[in-house]
């Protein structure tokens, strides 16, 4: 008996040591350390809006939170054509050379003028669309003042973070950053007088983030320079085109719908429809940290191990996949709980919008999963673009008619019908592609 007593110390240390040591390394490994820092962020991300929201909606009027979520709709459009894909071509590119400064170096300045170009081109076409509308005019300044959004996008560089997987620096900036909004929200925005002063502050993000950047002494850029020629920047925009295009399909429903519904039915209904879907975006949020870290380590495996990148890419559908079908269900079944705890009983009629909406956080991520970290990686930009286009092209003929029968309801289901249809439509084409590789 002593000595089964003496071994059974040795047996046990024999499992504890290897896990122990298994755990380290995967603390200590940089996808899951940039993830556990953009987790906590992320947490944020999720836990202010449920504070700034509610006080947001009981401060201003339906109409004038409604007429925030307008104009940042409209100024979505600004926010495609000045990302031009480059968000992830960059950051795939970046990821590819990080070992090469003076690569890294190249792709940085030359997207930054390339970005830079496409926002004096998006200010000069969002100036038109608001000048030539009546109703815009007489609400120029909240859509000048949400033109922030598209400044911000170009100010602040998440994507050459990304690429080099230094996604805690971005997780302490835009920690910051959400703090000193979230304030600015609770100090500042006393009546719907403040409405201006609202819509800037739920527009400066990305530009907010810049800005503690600088104040932190973080580099947003890389030490060595390069000046672009017209030639490097007419390269960048090329290779960027196709996805582009995919993305820019995606305003047939993401900012389209919002807008059309303010249109036909007036700013309430956006406040309605604008409730639910800050809603879903604060639950979806939470696997953009895992997908953000995964995506540049994608990019590198895809191009040298491709057996691991697939184990990573499936390991990852695994771990979100399930809870965030659980997560769905749970919000459809208390949606009008959380649309009361979130903005009273005023906007209860948000709450068949969430109900609606509740599968979404299931279906963008699947998309995501399949277009960002799969189909970008493995060059199917063109497939993909195809793809969201005909999605793009469904929710539009579905709009009209949702929208003058059910108002919010019906764009919030013309909403969920596209982004159900894409990820069918990607894994159709990625089996396709992968057959045709194997054969």
């Amino acid at each position: 008996m002593m000595c089964r007593d003496r071994k059974a110390p040795l047996a046990r240390q024999d499992w504890i040591t290897p896990v122990n040591a298994a755990i380290t390394r995967l603390i200590r490994h940089p996808l899951a350390r940039n993830a556990v820092a953009l987790y906590a962020v992320q947490g944020l991300n999720f836990l202010l809006p449920l504070a700034v929201l509610p006080y947001l909606l009981r401060t201003l009027s339906a109409e004038g939170y409604g007429s925030i979520v307008f104009a940042q709709a409209l100024m979505g459009y600004a926010i495609i054509l000045t990302e031009f894909g480059f968000n992830l071509t960059a950051a795939r590119d970046i990821s590819i050379a990080r070992d090469d400064p003076v690569k890294v170096a190249r792709i940085y300045w030359t997207t930054m003028a390339a970005k830079a170009l496409l926002l004096a081109v998006s200010t000069a076409l969002m100036t038109v669309v608001v000048l030539a509308d009546g109703a815009f005019r007489r609400q120029w300044p909240v859509f000048a003042v949400c033109g922030l959004l598209a400044v911000g996008n170009v100010a602040f560089p998440t994507w050459y973070f990304q690429g080099l997987e230094r996604l805690r620096t971005v997780a302490v900036v835009q920690a910051v950053s959400k703090c000193v909004i979230a304030a600015g929200v609770f100090l500042m925005v006393r009546s719907p007088r403040d409405l201006l002063l609202a819509a800037f502050l739920m527009s400066s993000p990305q530009l907010m983030a810049a800005l503690t950047a600088r104040a932190l002494g973080i580099h947003v850029a890389p030490r060595l320079r390069f000046r672009p020629s017209w030639a490097d920047v007419r390269a960048a925009l090329a290779d960027g085109t196709d996805l582009f295009l995919a993305i820019a399909s995606t305003t047939l429903y993401l900012h389209t719908n919002a807008f059309v519904l303010g249109l036909v039915a007036g700013d309430r209904s956006v406040a309605y429809y604008g409730l639910g879907n800050r809603l879903i975006q604060a639950v979806q949020g939470l696997t953009t940290p895992v997908t953000q870290a995964v995506f540049p380590r994608a990019s590198l495996l895809l191009a040298s191990n491709p057996a691991r990148a697939w184990q990573l890419i499936r390991r990852t559908a695994a771990l979100l996949l399930p809870g965030l079908a659980a997560v769905s269900v749970l919000m459809a079944v208390m949606a009008p709980s959380l649309v009361r705890l979130v903005g009273g009983g005023k906007y209860a009629a948000a709450a068949p919008v969430l109900r609606i909406m509740a599968p979404l956080p299931l279906l963008v991520t699947a998309a995501a999963l399949l277009s960002q970290i799969v189909m970008v990686n493995l060059g199917l930009t063109r497939t993909l673009r195809r793809i969201y286009f005909a999605v793009g092209v469904l929710n539009l003929a579905l709009l009209p008619g949702l929208v003058l029968w059910r108002q919010a309801e019906g764009a919030a289901t013309a909403l969920v019908v596209a982004e159900a249809v894409g990820p069918v439509l990607m894994m159709i084409s990625l089996r396709r592609h992968l057959r045709g590789n194997v054969a």
